[in-house]
């Protein structure tokens, strides 16, 4: 269970601090995970004045940490090691806009870490004790996508604005090196109106972006806007040059499509991109609108084009989100889809094994579905997640508020690729965001639909090389102030980082603040 703990401030602190010293008693000492966290300690210096300490430890085994004997809980805690305020966006929530867009990358040697926020900033932080290093601010954009150079001495900054440009910045001054106007494929659109909340997603933007091994770039361009009353769509994958030249592209000219957060297996020189469509009129026949196109490394050649049929009645159409991985070693092509299905297609054909984990049930005459949005491939093992119940746009009133819970939402699940179920688990929470580093997944974890307290936000972190059921795999939760957007990162030595958002409360009052915050 994911625990309320008091606020941490700095004149609460002190005062804590200077009481203990005063009573002759050490600062409080912390477990975590492969660690102590405290003051006072010889070790890694953290936020504040906190420092972490390298330990082994077990749970009900004595240790000495500082001068302090403790015991090992039965599970490890996850402590704040710094937060970074984001800046004022309780307008946009308040007026029921969506959780703001946050991206986040580590760099290869784990020491900095970039934020990217909803207001156009970029910071580079000091990713231990997230001292600032240096920042930016891009105009009439938000920031989509992040990530550093295999070296860590550029970083990559993919926005969505009316010029959809992909920067390159120094990986640690932030000076910018070039500038690649996306838009210049996929078209432009003016800057929305102050008052529209959804203005900005009708902008053309920089949807995925893949560092590759050799320094080249995978982006995924994408347009949907609507012009003379009608939906258009113009997306284009490219392959970019470190130094900013686009080197291939698919399709050859950008297409009316959308091709969104492609999956990549480098080693198999294989490419997956989701083809979806929103705009009106006929889609392209050559294209598999609803499925996934297979692509060749660094060329960007056309491998196969696998289609998924509509799960009528209740949805006219396939769509993949980010629940996509592809594996040329293990042969397979994994796809979770909107309407509830996991699909396993096997590579260079074959009959494709279907998974309904949250496929739509009937209840009361209303079908009810819950969409896997995420998930992966790990090892010999597909990962899924399912999200929250919802009525199928295909259903007679899908705005109305589902009148019970699907069986299957909310729900973490491990199966092998042959389809049997490895393991699960499912908590009282939502959840949203899916992140793996090693063999730790993150989860992140939302309110309860039963209650309203607001004591169960943070992250749930996993062993995927652990053995038994779901339960037995959660290694510790890591809480926070407020819910947190879908995209975490995780380091493998243990630190989590996840970006709060504010919430609307029941009585209307906004809860939470836009942060950074940095566990461990």
């Amino acid at each position: 269970m994911l625990s309320r703990r008091p606020a941490r401030g700095p004149i609460s602190a002190l005062w804590l601090l200077s009481l203990l010293g005063a009573c002759g008693a050490p600062a409080p000492v912390t477990l975590v995970r492969g660690g102590a966290i405290g003051a006072g300690l010889e070790g890694r210096a953290l936020g504040g004045d906190q420092v972490l300490v390298p330990l082994s430890w077990r749970p009900g085994e004595r240790v000495e940490v500082g001068g302090q004997a403790l015991i090992g809980p039965p599970r490890p805690e996850c402590v704040p090691i710094f937060q970074r305020d984001l800046g004022d966006v309780a307008r946009h929530v308040a007026r029921g806009g969506t959780a703001p867009d946050a991206a986040l990358a580590l760099s290869p040697d784990g020491a900095l870490l970039a934020v990217g926020t909803f207001r156009g900033e970029v910071l580079l932080l000091d990713a231990w004790t997230g001292a600032l290093r240096a920042s930016i601010k891009l105009d009439e954009a938000l920031v989509k996508e992040l990530a550093f150079s295999p070296d860590g001495a550029a970083l990559y900054v993919g926005e969505q604005s009316p010029e959809a440009r992909l920067y390159a910045l120094d990986g640690r001054s932030l000076e910018r090196r070039w500038a690649l106007p996306l838009a210049d494929r996929v078209g432009r659109s003016p800057a929305p109106a102050g008052d529209d909340l959804y203005g900005v997603y009708t902008l053309p933007a920089v949807m995925g972006l893949e560092v590759l091994g050799d320094g080249a770039l995978l982006v995924a361009a994408a347009h949907g806007w609507v012009e003379g009353g009608e939906r258009r769509n113009l997306s284009q994958l490219l392959v970019v040059s470190p130094g900013g030249e686009p080197i291939a592209a698919w399709p050859e000219h950008p297409a009316d499509v959308t091709l969104w957060h492609p999956a990549v297996d480098e080693a198999g020189g294989l490419v997956a991109v989701p083809v979806g469509r929103s705009a009106a009129g006929e889609p392209p026949a050559e294209l598999p609108v609803g499925g996934v196109q297979l692509l060749s490394l660094p060329g960007l050649t056309p491998q196969e084009a696998v289609r998924f049929a509509p799960l009528r009645p209740w949805f006219d159409q396939a769509f993949v989100w980010e629940a996509l991985d592809a594996s040329r070693a293990a042969g397979v092509l994994y796809a979770g889809l909107g309407d509830g299905r996991v699909i396993l297609h096997p590579l260079g054909g074959g009959e494709d094994l279907v998974l309904g984990l949250g496929t739509p049930v009937v209840q009361g005459e209303v079908p009810l579905a819950a969409t896997v949005g995420q998930g992966r491939l790990y090892r010999e093992q597909a990962l899924s997640l399912t999200s929250g119940t919802s009525i199928p746009f295909g259903a007679a009133a899908p705005s109305l508020r589902p009148p019970s819970l699907h069986p299957a939402e909310n729900t973490l699940w491990a199966h092998d690729l042959a389809g049997a179920l490895r393991w699960t688990w499912r908590g009282p929470y939502e959840v949203a965001g899916l992140a793996v580093a090693g063999d730790t997944l993150a989860l992140g974890a939302g309110p309860r639909r039963t209650d309203a307290r607001e004591d169960l936000f943070g992250v749930l972190l996993f062993d995927l090389a652990g053995e038994g059921t779901g339960a037995e795999r959660l290694i510790t939760s890591c809480p926070t102030e407020g819910p947190v957007f879908f995209r975490m990162r995780l380091a493998e030595d243990g630190r989590v980082f996840a970006v709060e958002h504010p919430w609307v409360r029941e009585d209307g009052s906004l809860g939470g603040s836009y942060r950074l915050t940095a566990l461990r």
